[in-house]
């Protein structure tokens, strides 16, 4: 996942005041995910009251390839993954998979303006499995990964099935959404495609390399196009750059580690949609042939956790936005630009 913020517009966000939960005894733990430590830059999982261990919703969410909105008039999260919808309310012990309503033995709380869920309730409900290392206050969380047999299946099929997962809902608690049809009314049939081609087109730029064929200059132009130059972009080291660094970062490492990655990223007209921003849905399939440093690799890109030469699956929304072009921008730009990747999906293996 990539979150692109723009310099150059100031986003106002309207905070609601929520209450705090009260918390007691506190005790920070780690947790890992396929034995790779999570990062929680600015809020950390504890202990609570009731001996549960709590974490901010949205790291865990999405380090187990999940994606979160919030509804500040409900004081709801929702958790959407693998065509599951996991919904828990602050200060409420139900928590919700797919409408089928479990008891848990604490709740979600907000603290110092994060949402804390319990990582077991949460993790299962996402169909991985945890274990509690008692000693080293560890939550150990592996994946079921599951295999995909895509075999025999057309593309017509492929997108069939992407229709199927429901949309994202976005992040700000508004109620907006439209589908295919709407923006085809809004924009005409050569938008949307010209749309559609942005989001498709840079997945299998940025995820189509080779360390012993590419022209690195050429592939820096390529990746300009998606972006504005006065923006900066999050990886999934969580670490922000401005897009030039970033992009001459991503073609150094491409060098540096080695990496040859084939991507095909199936999508068409009808599996775009909106929320606020446009989105791009697509089924993901790739194979990471080479790469002389995974461990760098898992930690700057959700993708990476992988293994070699294997084939891959994941449906993901390209998010794409209108941002205002400005006359010293250094280079020419899609008239929409790439905005964030959010994984709809678990990866999982191609059979």
């Amino acid at each position: 996942m990539k979150k692109v913020v723009n310099l150059m517009v100031v986003v106002v966000m309207m905070l609601t005041a929520m209450m705090v939960s009260t918390v007691t005894a506190e005790t920070y733990v780690t947790v890992t995910v396929e034995g790779e430590t999570v990062d929680f830059p600015d809020a950390q999982p504890f202990i609570d009251a009731n001996n549960r261990t709590l974490v901010p919703i949205r790291f865990i969410s999405e380090a187990l390839g999940g994606q979160v909105s919030w509804d500040g008039d409900l004081q709801q999260a929702t958790i959407t993954y693998d065509n599951k919808v996991i919904k828990l309310v602050i200060n409420k012990k139900e928590i919700s998979v797919d409408d089928e309503v479990q008891v848990m033995d604490t709740q979600a709380i907000l603290k110092n303006s994060r949402t804390y869920v319990p990582v077991r309730f949460v993790s299962e409900a996402m169909g991985a499995n945890v274990e509690w290392d008692s000693t080293n206050y560890i939550v150990i969380i592996t994946l079921n990964r599951d295999t995909v047999d895509l075999k025999g299946m057309t593309n017509e099929e492929i997108i069939q099935q992407l229709q199927e997962y429901p949309y994202l809902e976005n992040n700000y608690g508004i109620d907006f959404m439209e589908d295919d049809e709407w923006l085809l009314n809004r924009y005409g049939q050569d938008k949307i495609k010209e749309f559609v081609g942005i989001g498709k087109s840079y997945m299998e730029t940025f995820y189509n390399v080779d360390y012993k064929t590419y022209n690195k200059a050429d592939y820096i132009e390529k990746l300009k196009w998606f972006f504005l130059e006065s923006s900066s972009w999050i990886a999934d080291d969580r670490i922000q750059r401005d897009s030039e660094e970033h992009i001459n970062y991503w073609a150094d490492m491409v060098t540096d580690k080695q990496i040859s990655m084939h991507t095909e990223f199936i999508t068409d007209e009808t599996c775009i949609y909106t929320n606020g921003p446009i989105l791009i849905r697509g089924r993901m399939n790739y194979i990471i042939e080479s790469c002389n440093d995974m461990e760098w690799l898992r930690k700057y890109t959700r993708y990476g956790n992988v293994e070699l030469g294997k084939e891959y699956t994941c449906v993901v929304d390209v998010e794409i936005s209108n941002s205002a072009k400005n006359a010293h921008e250094k280079w020419e730009t899609a008239e929409r630009l790439l905005s964030d990747e959010h994984f709809i999906t678990p990866i999982k293996e191609v059979k």
